[in-house]
């Protein structure tokens, strides 16, 4: 996700690297097929769930490797097809596999485009002090503009993380990514993380995937993804981009918060930016960097002052999260809660702060500048944040019948009667 200094190929918006690509096992075209390549065996339909053969379109290549422990044996599953040929590799057991494949919206994952990735909008380049990171290229980025539409290239489920021993854990990393089909499997290997170690190596995978996995969800199975594009996005404590996974579509979306101009670094948050600077810098330790953001490189008065307005944004919003009893100006409180994610650059948070305005204004009975901050709530969120979400279905409940809504007049002790 950071700080490698090592130049290589880039292929953020998937041009190969120069040169001959070496021959892709197993081949992306094949459907039936005998693998030559002593560690990728066989495709097949859909392992351990032959009586559903019928509802399954995609073939699955097994690795050679599977770890046991307990009643679970983790192999490695790789779908050559999986995002326009770039393929996915899932380290998981085949009764998730199973349930997976035969899911309704499984066609979308494969068949979804990324066509929010615009070569010429963006591009990967050495950044200082940080390694390479994703700049605007040659024009301005208008805010609230999805730059970005990434997919995972490598899914461990959380079960191998927390069942499999180390060493256990790093051998079926290592295959799933050797089994991406080129030039995702050398697009993996060049993500940071793995500084100091061999290039292509077990140790090297393990360690990108610490560094650079994020938590996702396929409906309630957890597991930790690799985005081999939005994973070279470095991070600011005032970032000017953010991403949300959609699981319908297995693609994570980068969209810019604020105007970015030519040449400007898009930076995403690693950690709760709603703590104080010592907090977050020592939550950034587990990426070995110190954040050198201007939230954190400020004089140490203006760092102070900083510090207290994020102490306050957690006063307020924990205050306004207290809905079993009242507050006296919970509208005046919820509003200076939005100024104060603005003065700490959380522009990506501010549908959290109209939610709870929303709330309050409609906790005094006054509906029609509740139901102004439920628009704006959905305006943002649904941007960020898919809909599937719980404040969507309360914002469009409060737009739909304000007074019916539970929060009707609840702070005057007077609330909505059934």
């Amino acid at each position: 996700m950071l700080l490698t200094q090592v130049l290589v190929p880039l292929t953020l918006f998937g041009q190969s690297p120069l040169g001959p690509p070496p021959q892709t096992c197993p081949p992306n075209e094949v459907i039936n097929y005998i693998s030559t390549c002593p560690k990728h065996p066989h495709i097949i339909p859909a392992p351990g769930c032959t009586a559903k053969a019928s509802t399954i379109r995609l073939p699955w290549a097994v690795g050679s490797l599977c770890h046991r422990t307990g009643d679970k044996e983790y192999c490695v599953y790789m779908l050559p097809n999986f995002n326009d040929g770039k393929g996915i590799s899932l380290v998981t057991t085949s009764s998730v596999i199973c349930s997976v494949s035969t899911l309704p919206h499984h066609d979308k994952w494969w068949s979804t485009p990324n066509t929010a990735n615009t070569p010429d909008l963006l591009e990967v380049k050495p950044i200082e002090g940080k390694g390479l990171g994703v700049v605007a290229a040659n024009r301005t980025i208008r805010k609230n503009t999805r730059v970005m539409v990434d997919a995972p290239g490598l899914m461990i489920e959380h079960g191998a993380f927390t069942k499999l021993r180390t060493e256990m854990l790093a051998d079926l990393i290592h295959e799933a990514a050797s089994m991406l089909p080129y030039p995702s499997r050398e697009d993996f290997f060049a993500l940071s993380g793995a500084e100091g170690l061999l290039r292509n190596s077990k140790e090297s995978a393990l360690a990108i995937v610490g560094k650079n996995a994020f938590h996702t969800k396929i409906e309630d199975i957890e597991f930790h993804a690799v985005f081999l594009d939005v994973s070279r996005v470095n991070h600011a404590c005032s970032p000017n981009a953010a991403y949300h996974f959609d699981p319908l579509t297995m693609r994570k979306s980068l969209i810019t918060v604020r105007d970015i101009h030519p040449g400007e670094e898009l930076t995403i948050g690693y950690v709760d930016l709603t703590q104080p600077s010592q907090t977050r810098q020592a939550s950034l330790s587990h990426w070995n960097f110190t954040c050198s953001c201007p939230r954190c490189t400020q004089a140490s008065r203006r760092q102070k002052e900083s510090d207290d307005r994020t102490a306050q944004l957690v006063n307020i919003r924990n205050e306004l999260d207290q809905y079993d009893h009242g507050v006296e100006d919970g509208p005046g409180m919820a509003e200076l809660l939005t100024i104060l994610y603005e003065l700490e650059g959380l522009e990506a948070r501010l549908h959290e702060t109209y939610y709870r305005t929303a709330i309050e204004f409609n906790g005094i009975g006054n509906k029609w500048e509740a139901i102004k901050f439920a628009r704006l709530c959905l305006e943002r969120g649904l941007l960020l944040k898919d809909e599937t979400r719980p404040f969507v279905s309360e914002m469009k409940a409060l737009i739909e019948d304000a007074e019916g809504h539970w929060s009707w007049r609840f702070r005057l002790g007077v609330g909505h009667q059934d």
